[in-house]
């Protein structure tokens, strides 16, 4: 066997580039071109879409269609994008405390968060109103692009 270990780096890069120079590259390069075309149509073409979640597709920035969970196909080359959307979980906001740890001993934070409980009534009283909101996103079009203005329903 004719295989000598290159003493120096510079040997090491000499043979190196008279292996890359003796190669043809005219012959391998609409390969790789086509390969890496290839490639990037398969990275860009396939999304998937978890348990309550929704996939809102976008072409070209305007909306086109909501795909539900599983795996899916889409226009590649950033012709389309999708946005996920997570439609089954409940979000929850705490004003004028913080729970620490939920569950049947719930842990509340000890510090005071006065200055989002405290409310001036007409009458030019002080109240201190601790309060939660809890939401799910309904429609996740509106939510994305803000189409109209959202509807409060106070309970």
């Amino acid at each position: 066997m004719d295989f000598k270990i290159p003493d120096t780096p510079e040997e090491m890069f000499g043979e190196g580039k008279k292996k890359f120079q003796n190669m043809n590259l005219n012959k391998w390069f609409p390969f790789f071109v086509i390969l890496l075309v290839v490639l990037i149509f398969i990275g860009t073409s396939f999304y998937s879409v978890g348990q309550g979640e929704v996939g809102v597709i976008r072409r070209f920035g305007k909306y086109s269609r909501i795909t539900e969970p599983g795996l899916h196909w889409k226009i590649p080359f950033g012709i389309e994008k999708v946005n996920i959307v997570p439609v089954s979980l409940v979000y929850k906001e705490e004003f004028g405390f913080r729970t620490l740890k939920a569950g049947v001993g719930t842990t509340y934070s000890q510090r005071s968060f006065d200055d989002e409980s405290l409310m001036l009534t007409g009458d030019l009283n002080v109240l201190d109103v601790s309060w939660v909101i809890q939401f799910r996103i309904k429609d996740p079009v509106d939510m994305l692009f803000n189409i109209r203005k959202p509807e409060v329903t106070v309970r």
